[in-house]
């Protein structure tokens, strides 16, 4: 068994974590995609005349939950997921912080839905870290 931060890399608790970023990765995007002047409207963020990168963000956000469904079948061949997901939420968080704090800094308001992402992300980047078998050498 491979060691995965103290513990041993477990298939089943890797499907499972595939299987809930199935269905919220897939909606999230598709209302993301379809919708994004009225998504981020609810978060408290205007998009103004360009919500191209909120489409493109949504896309990302669908693509996630398209390929997680292969990692839901097969984990895997389909690990290196797990890697992405915890690099790239890892890297969102610290710089969704660094800007909220400069920002609360200069005396400007950040919605509430940027902190409650930034926890959300952490959550997610360090479960997908812990579940990654970083010792796996296949």
């Amino acid at each position: 068994m491979t060691k995965l931060f103290g513990g041993d890399y477990d298939e089943e608790k890797v499907r499972r974590a595939f299987r809930v970023s199935v269905p919220s990765a897939l909606a999230l995007g598709f209302v993301m995609v379809c919708w994004p002047v009225w998504f981020w409207g609810l978060l408290g963020i205007d998009l103004g005349g360009a919500p191209y990168p909120a489409i493109l963000y949504g896309s990302v956000i669908l693509g996630v939950g398209l390929a997680s469904i292969a990692g839901m079948r097969a984990p895997r061949p389909h690990l290196g997921l797990l890697l992405f997901l915890a690099c790239y939420k890892g890297m969102a968080v610290i710089f969704l912080l660094v800007h909220g704090l400069a920002a609360l800094l200069d005396g400007r308001h950040v919605p509430v839905a940027v902190w409650i992402i930034a926890a959300l992300w952490l959550h997610q980047a360090i479960t997908n870290a812990r579940l990654y078998p970083w010792g796996l050498r296949e």
